[in-house]
């Protein structure tokens, strides 16, 4: 078996220029979110210039899951209406859905799609500020797994090749084992690099241990239980079939009890039935 070295892996995480789904607008569009002054204007006008990443930033952000009465119409409206970081984050969804597309990842978007779903039901449901923002975790809580399957394939050569010799293993264990990161690791170091807000970094580095957490510990916990739930209901394939641990103080945290449990399937099911116009 092949192992990797944990801080040469990090290392190439932080050669952003190297990532394919990190395209040129949109590092140019995280260094203009780090000015004070920057405004919506200018931040539509840069996706804009891409055509094909501002259709599908448009086409998300006018996803019935967000549930807008009117239709938002322009780039700028997006920014204004969902804010910088949520348009951020779909940015960063829309650049990763083409590469799942392209390297046949469809069943990875589709279960990122309805944990992204399910955490905006459940943060709705919990009254959270921003649910929307909870949309985004969802969809960008197994982008580590677009790097190390698709931008490194020998590694995850690798990681398949010892996942297929013992199928009860778990697929977080095998990229463990292998490379001594996970592709929640990876994805948090992304999300570090790229200056994401803590409320997108922690779910994404701790949706399989959420009481890791420090500061997003509500959304960490939302992503955790979502991402279980739709593995439960079997929307899409993130790699494997195991269902992982859920974790007991997160699950208190979120507070379903067995009507509201209920509620929340058969609305996300119902959701799920739309996935397919967003693919």
């Amino acid at each position: 078996m092949t192992t990797f070295n944990p801080t040469d892996l990090r290392n190439r995480i932080e050669k952003l220029g190297d990532l394919p789904t990190l395209p040129h607008i949109v590092q140019r569009l995280t260094a203009m979110i780090g000015r004070p002054t920057v405004s919506a204007e200018e931040i539509g006008s840069l996706i804009e210039k891409d055509q094909v990443l501002a259709a599908k930033v448009l086409r998300l952000a006018n996803s019935p899951f967000y549930g807008f009465p009117s239709r938002i119409a322009s780039v700028p409206h997006a920014v204004i209406v969902l804010g910088l970081n949520v348009v951020k984050g779909l940015t960063l969804c829309a650049s990763a859905l083409n590469i799942m597309k392209e390297a046949g990842m469809d069943q990875l978007w589709r279960h990122s799609l309805g944990v992204a779903i399910t955490a905006n039901v459940l943060a709705t449901r919990l009254a959270i500020k921003n649910p929307e923002e909870l949309f985004v975790a969802g969809l960008l809580h197994d982008l580590g797994k677009v790097v190390l399957y698709v931008q490194w394939p020998e590694v995850g050569s690798s990681i398949k090749a010892v996942q297929r010799a013992d199928r009860e293993r778990s697929l977080f264990n095998v990229e463990k084992e292998v490379t001594g990161l996970s592709h929640a690791d990876i994805g948090g170091c992304m999300a570090g690099a790229w200056h994401l807000p803590i409320t997108l970094r922690e779910p994404i580095l701790y949706h399989h241990h959420p009481g890791l957490a420090k500061e997003a510990t509500l959304q960490t916990a939302i992503v955790h239980v979502a991402d279980i739930l739709v593995k439960g209901l079997a929307c899409g394939n993130p790699g494997d079939d195991i269902v992982p641990p859920l974790s007991k103080s997160a699950w208190d945290m979120v507070g379903l009890d067995e009507p509201s449990l209920y509620d929340c399937i058969e609305k996300i099911s119902s959701e799920f039935l739309t996935i397919d116009d967003y693919l």
